[in-house]
């Protein structure tokens, strides 16, 4: 039963004391429909007698939960330094003297330990000892901050806390129902209430502890876990090979972890915030929130949705998302467009989840971002919206002041997302560190084939292997926690979801070195296999690696100017204008005699009244017409002077029906909708073609590949319409053209089989890389380059791992010593935190040696020294782990994985 004690008006009743030592009257509250009612139980030393419930009002509360739970937060928030004390003596004192106490103030409360299904315990304190505090001392915990009813143990506290790590699923009313079966009574949700607010405390004294811990190891400068979670990525080493790309890292928004709003709009009474070094705060990401507006055609698309079915209005800012920021460049239109048409397909995309998601949901998912090897940097709540650009500007502005230069940023719109970054007040800085986006592997298939030549990571000198899909790994796994945080608080789904992603970076630190050895095997067999199938089809093929080289250039080009016109479309406009003015003036002539010269066929003689009405009538009719003719007339006049000035053509010598650049251009013209049908099929066929065999979907699992093919699903109907275009416009020349069957069309495999496309004035036909053998070839020879880097890269990685394994158990010796000279309270989580940590390391050590014993393996096998870095002035000194410089690759041997003593490593190694 959870109470709620504390009133900030100060007229709360005194507590009931011990009046005698047989029995201790504990005032219990209890919520019941708004009203506050008093009890008394009896407890003896002997046996707990059932609750004697009394129907007595003592007094009715007029205050209101967001009252009741803010001077409840504020009572146990007076206790929490006592309290974590109070811990630290009972999980690491190995004092074995009972702490002081009096029997005036000793009491019995009833208690729930899942260890040893106790109902009563007795607890020892004395005056100055405030209950909770001695129930922590004793290993429980009370239900409310002044006056506790129920203590639940520590212990069983911990083993839901530690079930909570491995199984984020796991609600409080599921652990609640299991402690009602093992106690043998029935459950009710009173018990879900007080497990839920025991373990709130609990998980705060958690806090209170590790805040401790990062001091006493020099770990709590700002912004030190994101500079030093990932060793592969921040622990720089003197000497080491200079690497294109510095960093990897990724962002990108998951809306599964939502949270419903109150019902109207209405606060909920728990206002408390949560806090950490995970999320950056509203106010920092609002300082991006009018750095992009909404583009207006993709705001007008949404004004007739912004009303659900319900009748609920969708929150509409006009804010701008991350691919509506930069102008379209106009010295390149051709790559404008690819841009412009990789941002509607995002858009289309995400269209179907932003109609009805802002009325219902008050934090809409969370945005993240996270380093190429898993561990999370940031976190933001995406409120009431879907992916806005203040939330991608507010990480970069984040990464731009803490990381070094030359990082790379991937993101599934990361080929319009830099516009939008360079148009912002962050792109001088992000210029000058000299950083760039692209787009991930996976969902870079689905762009156009332009833009993965240039932003795909395949086609990235310094990538490697990497396929920035990171992120969709991480909510894959964090979306178990959607199923108990839909309908949290937002004070408790953020302590959810930060409990969640601590324990993700554990288990990525765990796995690192497993990461990085699988890295590794990955790029050697690529290089065994595909560097010797390249190798044979170039013998074969009778080419080198530099026309390979070539090749990728042509490629590049030829896409570039895939459906564009090279006939000189000026002319046929000024033949289109000439023909437009001729017929415009014709019909002026007409409409100027037209009265004159029309007498109908059914005239009748009319009276002089009559013939006056109806012949001004038609005289207004008449004029009207011909003035609006007149104007048509003039204007299209005025723009074919226009062009014959641009053009080049002498006044007097306009061009006529007889004229041989008339006719040329309209010989054009007659096939003009012909050619652009077949431009439009061809480049919409080739580009689906190419992707589809850079993607290589006979290699392809057959969940991901039934993923792809939907996403594909739009371009195929887009070749559909093409193959309609081309059909009307082929059987509309003399003689007809032959036409294209769509069910045959949507199963060609390859452009051999689209011979009706040797038409085209952009034909691949002739050139040597749309041969299947030779594209098969540069895709191998692209991997292997890829792979080369990677090898590089893990050699970097696993010695930057090697070389933190061996400062960190160097600084772990001396901290340990130095608080057990002090005999720091804090000496005790500290030591379990290390032991945790050298059991981790001797972990990595063996898949280190793994790695080291690889047949092909080129690094070096001996730690490093870490590079020093220049201190921040607004940074405090611990900013940055204590660099260990005393040891040098020359002296500093191969770490044997044998050593499992403590500590890990002696002083001497």
């Amino acid at each position: 039963m959870s109470g709620v004690d504390g009133d900030d008006d100060g007229d709360d009743e005194e507590p009931v004391r011990n009046t005698n030592s047989e029995t201790f009257v504990i005032a219990v509250r209890d919520l019941i429909h708004g009203n506050r009612y008093v009890y008394a139980r009896s407890l003896t030393t002997s046996s707990l007698t059932p609750p004697r419930w009394y129907g007595k009002r003592y007094r009715k509360d007029g205050r209101t939960w967001k009252r009741r739970i803010r001077a409840t937060d504020e009572n146990w928030s007076s206790l929490m330094d006592a309290m974590t004390d109070a811990y630290l003596v009972w999980k690491y004192s190995d004092l074995q003297s009972p702490p002081s106490s009096h029997p005036d103030y000793n009491f019995y409360i009833s208690t729930i330990d899942l260890y040893t299904l106790e109902n009563t315990a007795h607890i020892l304190r004395d005056q100055n000892t405030e209950p909770n505090v001695a129930l922590v001392r004793a290993g429980y915990l009370g239900n409310s901050p002044l006056n506790p009813s129920l203590a639940i143990s520590l212990q069983t506290l911990n083993l839901f806390y530690t079930l909570r790590l491995f199984k984020a699923s796991l609600s409080v009313e599921a652990f609640a129902k299991t402690l009602c079966h093992l106690y043998k009574i029935p459950y009710r949700r009173g018990y879900r209430s007080a497990l839920s607010d025991a373990f709130d405390v609990y998980l705060a004294i958690l806090r209170k502890v590790d805040s401790r811990v990062p001091k006493e190891l020099g770990h709590d400068g700002p912004d030190y876990r994101v500079k030093n979670s990932c060793p592969a990525c921040c622990y720089k080493l003197e000497d080491e090979p200079r690497l294109d790309i510095q960093r990897m890292w990724v962002v990108d928004g998951n809306n599964s972890l939502k949270r419903i709003k109150g019902i109207s709009g209405r606060e909920i009474a728990d206002t408390r915030v949560f806090s950490s070094d995970y999320y950056l705060s509203p106010e920092f990401v609002d300082q991006y929130a009018n750095e992009v507006k909404a583009r207006a055609q993709d705001h007008e698309d949404i004004v007739d949705e912004d009303v659900d079915e319900d009748g609920d209005a969708i929150h509409d800012n006009n804010e701008g998302d991350p691919t509506d920021g930069g102008e379209d460049d106009e010295t390149d239109p051709v790559l404008a467009k690819l841009l412009k048409t990789c941002a509607e397909k995002w858009k289309a995309s995400a269209r179907d989840e932003l109609k009805k998601m802002w009325a219902v949901f008050k934090e809409c998912g969370i945005f993240a971002s996270a380093c190429r090897h898993g561990f999370i940097l940031w976190i933001v709540d995406m409120i009431e919206s879907g992916e806005l650009a203040k939330y991608p500007l507010a990480m970069v502005a984040k990464a731009l002041e803490v990381f070094g230069d030359q990082w790379i940023l991937g993101y599934d719109i990361g080929c319009r997302f830099i516009r939008t970054i360079l148009a912002s007040s962050l792109g001088p800085k992000f210029q000058e560190k000299k950083c760039r986006t692209c787009v991930n592997a996976f969902h870079g298939y689905t762009h156009n084939i332009i833009c993965q030549q240039h932003n795909h990571p395949l086609s990235i000198i310094g990538m490697g292997l990497e396929d920035l899909e990171t992120l969709e790994r991480v909510f894959s796994a964090s979306n178990q926690l959607a199923l108990i945080t839909r309908y949290m608080n937002a004070y408790r789904r953020r302590v959810f979801i930060d409990v969640y992603f601590r324990q993700w970076d554990r288990e990525k630190y765990q796995n690192l070195a497993r990461t990085i050895h699988n890295n590794y095997v990955q790029a050697l067999d690529i290089i065994e296999e595909d560097g010797e199938a390249v190798q044979d089809m170039l013998k074969e093929l009778q080419i080198t690696e530099k026309d390979l080289e070539t090749y990728f250039e042509d490629e590049v080009n030829h896409f570039r100017d895939l459906g564009t016109e090279l006939e000189d479309v000026h002319a046929v406009a000024y033949v289109e204008l000439l023909q437009k003015f001729r017929s415009l003036h014709t019909e002026y002539e007409e409409a100027s005699s037209s009265f004159r010269l029309h007498i109908p066929d059914d005239y009748t003689p009319l009276s002089q009244h009559q013939q006056y009405t109806s012949a001004l009538s038609e005289t207004r009719k008449a004029e009207t017409k011909r003035r609006v003719i007149g104007e048509q007339r003039d204007r299209v006049l005025d723009e074919l002077v226009q062009m014959e000035v641009q053009m080049g053509i002498p006044e007097g010598q306009r061009w006529q029906p007889a004229s041989p650049q008339y006719i040329q251009a309209l010989q054009y013209m007659k096939k003009r909708k012909y050619q652009q049908a077949l431009e439009s099929l061809y480049k919409l066929v080739v580009q689906r073609l190419f992707e589809l065999h850079r993607l290589n979907l006979s290699q392809t699992g057959y969940k991901m590949r039934t993923h792809i093919s939907q996403a594909l699903q739009k371009r195929s109907q887009a070749i559909r319409n093409a193959v309609r275009r081309y059909n009307t416009a082929a059987t509309a020349l003399d003689p007809p053209r032959p036409t294209l069957d769509w069910s045959k069309v949507s199963h060609f495999s390859f452009l051999d089989e689209f011979n009706i496309l040797q038409d085209t004035r952009h034909s691949v036909f002739d050139k040597p890389w749309a041969q299947a053998n030779i594209r098969e070839t540069m895709k191998r020879y692209r991997r292997v380059a890829r792979a080369q880097e990677e090898i590089v890269r893990c050699n970097v990685e696993i010695r930057r791992l090697h070389t933190s394994i061996v400062n960190e158990d160097l600084e772990f010796v001396s901290i340990l010593q130095r608080l057990e000279d002090q005999h720091s309270p804090n000496y005790g989580p500290v030591l379990e935190y290390i032991e945790r940590r050298r059991g981790v390391n001797r972990l990595l050590m063996e898949q280190i040696q793994r790695t080291y014993t690889l047949p092909h393996f080129t690094g070096i096998k001996t730690p490093g020294i870490r590079k020093r870095q220049e201190p921040d002035p607004s940074h405090c000194s611990s900013d940055l782990a204590p660099v260990v410089t005393d040891h040098s690759p020359s002296n500093q041997p191969s770490v044997s994985v044998e050593h499992m003593g403590e500590p890990l490593f002696s002083h001497g190694s």
